[in-house]
């Protein structure tokens, strides 16, 4: 198993505003697909945004999407790629807002405040999903279905 991560409370609406973001930007590649020619005919056009999005969605209704904000657990051997989607997410929006020059420099603080946190949190996931992955086995030989799935098999 991967770990937990904790988000914190003041983390959270920012989180739901990233996800929402998401499964916005990934129904628009669902209606894009479909707007294709011949793209009601083919349907695997759709399987990946539709798989994206149910992951999504699944990480919002496990965090709630409008409960009181608390600090939440969240298992990233299931959610880390959609942690990571609304965390992105929501980076991205923060550093073009702030590249607004027209931006009062009380927002502006207000922007970096919960940029430092975000960018903390994406770090961490990112860090634990990349430990998981490099993480030795058990084993110091290779058995036949590792080689395989590195791309050394027949």
């Amino acid at each position: 198993m991967m770990s937990t991560v904790v988000i914190p409370a003041e983390m959270v609406d920012l989180l739901r505003d990233g996800l929402r973001s998401q499964i916005a930007i990934l129904a628009q590649w669902v209606t894009h697909a479909d707007e294709r020619e011949d793209g009601r005919e083919h349907r695997e056009r759709y399987q990946d945004p539709l798989r994206c999005q149910d992951a999504v969605r699944a990480l919002l209704e496990e965090i709630g999407s409008s409960t009181p904000s608390s600090d939440l657990k969240v298992d990233l051997q299931t959610h880390a790629w959609a942690l990571l989607e609304g965390l992105q997410d929501q980076l991205s929006v923060h550093a073009d807002m702030l590249r607004d020059a027209h931006l009062s420099d009380e927002r502006r603080e207000i922007l970096t405040r919960e940029m430092n946190p975000l960018s903390s949190l994406a770090l961490i996931v990112l860090l634990r999903a990349q430990a998981h992955i490099l993480r030795p086995t058990a084993s110091l030989s290779a058995s036949d279905a590792d080689v395989e799935a590195l791309g050394g098999g027949a």
